[in-house]
């Protein structure tokens, strides 16, 4: 990351702005697996020594099996702007997407990109990896920090209780 987002005043207040601005205002519930039509899950690209192809693999093969679309967003460091949210091209916009299942694996509440795609995606279901402010997973699920692959593993968890609820 570059380190002029880091800890700058500045970039913190146009995120803020930003985020206030932009976020959706659907409200969500828990969805069983049978009401959800289309999936966007968002792949954090540098999550250690966890290859994010893995965990994009194993995400399109779940949705695949389930019949349900879904939108992977796994963005490189070109994919993202100098305010740390994913350039449009890369993405589209959480706006016009018609999700009903946000999925974010990023492992930390400090990737903007992932917090901008949950807080502004307008998908009736939200599931996470840690809690943001205004409550804005439905689900969140974490690991034990013990096990390296936190995505695969976050992931796991999740279809799991996906599967479960009714």
């Amino acid at each position: 990351m570059n380190n002029f987002l880091l800890n700058n005043p500045l970039v913190d207040f146009y995120r803020q702005m930003v985020l206030r601005r932009s976020r959706s205002t659907v409200p969500t519930t828990l969805l069983p697996l049978s009401k959800i039509h289309s999936a966007t899950v968002f792949v954090e690209a540098a999550a250690g020594e966890e290859d994010p192809a893995c965990v994009c693999q194993a995400v399109r093969q779940f949705f695949d099996n389930q019949g349900i679309p879904v939108l992977i967003l796994c963005p490189q460091r070109r994919d993202i702007n100098w305010l740390g949210q994913m350039k449009r091209r890369a993405r589209g916009t959480p706006e016009t997407r018609q999700e009903d299942l946000f999925i974010s694996l990023a492992g930390s509440p400090d990737n903007f990109a992932a917090t901008y795609e949950a807080c502004c995606s307008t998908a009736r279901f939200k599931v996470g990896r840690f809690p943001l402010p205004d409550e804005v997973f439905d689900l969140v699920v974490s690991v034990p920090e013990a096990d390296e692959a936190q995505q695969t593993a976050s992931f796991d968890a999740i279809k799991d209780y996906l599967c479960k609820i009714k």
